[in-house]
């Protein structure tokens, strides 16, 4: 089996010919030449070149959760690290080799800022199914199949009232959806008639709350909150579709943010900024 080869840089090839002029030997690691030659200059970067180790730690370090982020900001932050949080994305970035403080010599407090830590929170996948359904009117069996599904995110009505509404919506397939009417209690009471193969069946009527209260957390890293699903419907051709809106799922999601960065500011004891680095 044939050994796939390893590109070759124009440092290397230059290097090569170097060598072969005997040239290289002069070349010191950590350095950096230029050479001159009729019509161009030609570099090497030797800077971390054969060296033991890199001169300094760089590169991006990307974590899902909050024990990831402190552990690993704690093994490599100094005094001078910054740390910024983006609400709306859900992320939170370290800059580990931050522009030092210094009132003696402002010159020599510049860093590279190059030696990141991003903690980009995770989505439960609760918040995933019930947000990607938000403000959306499905058929009537799709809908009660997502509630019984989802049933355990359901806090109000209780699981019990829940599956006997699901089952209800089941056993009604073959009927027309007439009417609707608000009761006293804000629920909503939907008429509908059966279908049968001589015409129209008996009337029948089926009570759906106006609210669902939901209990999920949008993060990984967060506690569940209190999230209220407004039901929505609409009557078209006989045919029943139903859906809910969330009720402030932006805010929620960004006070679940709010509250993980306040955990990280008082484990690490640690100022967060609201942004993003350059």
């Amino acid at each position: 089996m044939t050994t796939p080869m390893t590109p070759r840089t124009e440092n290397d090839a230059l290097i090569d010919a170097l060598e072969d002029a005997h040239l290289a030997e002069s070349l010191e690691p950590g350095q950096f030449y230029a050479f001159k030659h009729r019509d161009k200059v030609t570099t090497i970067d030797l800077l971390d070149r054969n060296l033991a180790q890199p001169r300094r730690k760089t590169g991006i370090v990307r974590v899902q959760d909050v024990p990831s982020f402190v552990h690993y900001y704690g093994k490599h932050a100094d005094d001078d690290s910054e740390v910024y949080v983006d609400i709306d994305a859900g992320t939170v970035t370290a800059v580990l080799n931050a522009h030092m403080a210094s009132d003696d010599d402002p010159d020599d407090t510049a860093r590279w800022g190059d030696h990141r830590l991003i903690l980009t929170l995770a989505k439960t996948d609760a918040w995933k199914r019930w947000t990607a359904l938000d403000r959306k009117l499905i058929k009537q069996s799709e809908f009660a199949d997502f509630v019984d599904d989802n049933r355990a995110d359901i806090r109000k009505p209780s699981a019990a009232d829940m599956l006997e509404l699901v089952q209800q919506f089941q056993a009604i397939q073959r009927v027309t959806f007439q009417s609707a009417a608000i009761l006293s209690n804000g629920d909503r009471r939907l008429t509908y008639q059966e279908e049968t193969e001589a015409g129209a069946g008996a009337k029948g009527s089926i009570e759906v709350p106006s609210t669902l209260e939901l209990g999920i957390a949008p993060f990984d890293d967060s506690e569940p909150y209190a999230v209220t699903a407004r039901f929505r419907y609409r009557i078209q051709g006989g045919g029943l579709f139903m859906g809910f809106l969330l009720d402030n799922a932006d805010d929620v999601a960004k006070d679940a943010v709010k509250t993980v960065v306040a955990k990280l500011s008082e484990e690490l004891g640690i100022t967060v900024m609201r942004g993003v680095p350059a």
